[in-house]
C-alpha cells in the first residue's frame, strides 16, 4: 500500500523538469562514441593551439630541450640527454638486481681463470678510455663506480652469445661468446664495443628519450586508433635507426679504444667474421632481406666488417700514435690501472 501512494505520488506531482529528466534518463543510450577529430561531437585540438597554458608548457619544454642538447662523439649528432649521472646509476642497479636474480647460479666463481683474461682487457681499455675523456666529470664519474666482472655460465646451443655493461659499472660476460672471442684481441673488440656504450651515454639517451615516445605514441594513437600501426611507426622509423645509429657509434669509439690501448685492431674484424658466420649457422640466413634489416637493433654484421675495414688506416695512425711498443715492452702497473678487487 505506501508503495502504491508512493508511485501515484511520483507519477501525478511531478514537476515538467523530473518529466523531462525521466524521459532523457529511459531513452539515454549506455555507451557513446565519440572521434577525436574536429567536428563538432568530437575533442578539437586546434583549441590546444590557443590555450595559454599549453604554450608556455611547450615553450618550456622546447627550452629544456635546447639546453639538454649534448653532442655524441665521432659521429658529432646532437641528442637529447637530461638523465644525471646518479640517476643513469640508480637504474643500472635495478637491472643488476634483476640480472642476478635470473643468473645468479650460473655466474662462475672468482678463481675460474677466465676471470684473468677479462680481467686484463677491462684494465687497459678503463685505463685508456679514462686518461682520454676530455671530460673530467665523466673521468671522475668512471673513477667512482665499483667495476665488477661476472662470467656467466650458458649452454651455448641455447643462449646466444652477448656481453654488456650496465651503467653502474657491472660487466656481464656470457661463456657463449669466449670462444668466438678466441683470443684477448677479440675479447677487447666485444668489451671496448660495449664500454663505449657508456662513454657515449647511450643509456641516458635511450632514457631520455622515453618520455617523448610515450607523448607521441599517444598523440600518434588519438589519431589512427591503431596501436599495432603506432608499434610499427615508432619502432621501424623513430626507435630502430636510433638504436642502429648508437651501434655504429660505439663500434666507431670501440675501435680507437682498441687502437689506443695497444689491441691488434685486425682482430676486430676476424672477431665479426666468426660472429658472421656464427649467426648464419643458427639462421641459415647469409644476408637478411630489407624488412629484417628495417626492424633490426643492430646494424648487418657484413656491413660492419666493411665500416671497420674502411676506418682501418685511421685506426692504425692512432694505435702507431700510442707509443704502443713502449707500452707493451713495459709491465703494465696494476697498482694504478687495477679497477677490480679480486
Amino acid at each position: 500500500m505506501y508503495y502504491q501512494k508512493m508511485w501515484r505520488y511520483f507519477r501525478f506531482n511531478r514537476s515538467p523538469l523530473t518529466q523531462i529528466r525521466s524521459k532523457q534518463f529511459f531513452h539515454r543510450s549506455y555507451a557513446t562514441y565519440k572521434r577525436f577529430d574536429n567536428s563538432s561531437s568530437g575533442f578539437d585540438f586546434t583549441k590546444l593551439l590557443y590555450n595559454r597554458n599549453v604554450l608556455y608548457g611547450g615553450l618550456a619544454f622546447g627550452a629544456f630541450y635546447v639546453y639538454n642538447l649534448h653532442e655524441a662523439p665521432f659521429t658529432h649528432r646532437l641528442r637529447f640527454i637530461w638523465i644525471p649521472y646518479w640517476l643513469e646509476t640508480k637504474i643500472g642497479d635495478m637491472s643488476y638486481r634483476s640480472i642476478l636474480s635470473q643468473y645468479g647460479n650460473q655466474i662462475l666463481p672468482a678463481h675460474d681463470p677466465h676471470y684473468g683474461m677479462v680481467t686484463r682487457v677491462m684494465n687497459k681499455l678503463l685505463s685508456t678510455a679514462i686518461s682520454n675523456t676530455p671530460d673530467e666529470k665523466q673521468a671522475a664519474h668512471l673513477r667512482k663506480l665499483k667495476w665488477t666482472i661476472h662470467i656467466i655460465q650458458v649452454d651455448p646451443h641455447k643462449v646466444p652469445p652477448n656481453a654488456f655493461i650496465l651503467p653502474n659499472g657491472k660487466i656481464f660476460v656470457f661463456s657463449s661468446i669466449l670462444p668466438i672471442c678466441k683470443n684477448e684481441d677479440g675479447l677487447a673488440t666485444v668489451l671496448s664495443h660495449e664500454l663505449s656504450h657508456q662513454l657515449a651515454h647511450h643509456s641516458s639517451e635511450q632514457l631520455s628519450k622515453q618520455p617523448i615516445y610515450i607523448i607521441l605514441s599517444a598523440a600518434l594513437y588519438s589519431i589512427s586508433g591503431s596501436s599495432s600501426l603506432v608499434n610499427i611507426l615508432m619502432e621501424g622509423l623513430l626507435k630502430m635507426p636510433a638504436s642502429r645509429d648508437m651501434e655504429s657509434e660505439a663500434d666507431r669509439i670501440g675501435c680507437e679504444l682498441m687502437a689506443r690501448s695497444c689491441f691488434k685492431i685486425s682482430e676486430a674484424v676476424y672477431f665479426w667474421s666468426r660472429m658472421y658466420q656464427w649467426e648464419s649457422s643458427q639462421t641459415g640466413i647469409r644476408s637478411p632481406n630489407m624488412i629484417q634489416e628495417f626492424f633490426s637493433t643492430h646494424p648487418n654484421t657484413k656491413k660492419r666488417i666493411e665500416s671497420i675495414q674502411q676506418w682501418m688506416p685511421d685506426l692504425e695512425r692512432i694505435r702507431e700514435a700510442s707509443n704502443c711498443f713502449e707500452y707493451q715492452m713495459s709491465p703494465f702497473n696494476d697498482a694504478l690501472h687495477n679497477f677490480f678487487k679480486l
